[in-house]
């Protein structure tokens, strides 16, 4: 399972919405960039962040939600891009789906930022995040 497999189903455990794995109609988490429908929904993303240890099984790598919401109702995406970082930001000490354990969720800024509409005049927001995981690799104990 990858991290971003896990932090979608994270956001779904946390009540944030509905990620199905499994690619079927009916979600509103996915990984990477976000499909045309539905107008409310959540894509997570990694994105670069420094250099990692090469012998511990310690990383912090940069996540990112973006969320989008429907045309008619700023507020929607505004309130569920908030609800994204007070849920993710100061979390920790468990162990994701997959077997990784989360140290603890790190707020890159102070909460989600507006990025504007996309090409069908929805508003959309980014939250960025340092998570701070253990995963063992065949080379780092």
């Amino acid at each position: 399972m990858t991290l971003l497999e896990e932090v979608a189903q994270l956001l779904e455990d946390l009540g944030l919405g509905d990620y199905r794995g499994d690619g079927s109609l009916g979600g509103t988490i996915f990984l990477g960039s976000l499909p045309q429908d539905p107008d409310l929904a959540l894509g997570v993303q990694l994105y670069g962040r420094g250099e990692s240890d090469s012998l511990n099984s310690h990383d912090e790598p940069g996540l990112q939600v973006k969320v989008r919401g429907p045309r008619l109702d700023y507020r929607v995406g505004e309130a569920k891009a908030q609800d994204v970082y007070s849920a993710i930001h100061g979390l920790g000490r468990r162990t994701l789906t997959g077997g990784t354990w989360l140290q603890l969720v790190i707020g890159i800024n102070a909460g989600p930022v507006p990025m504007g509409r996309d090409v069908n005049d929805r508003p959309e927001w980014i939250v960025n995040f340092r998570f701070d995981i253990d995963r063992l690799t065949a080379n780092r104990s």
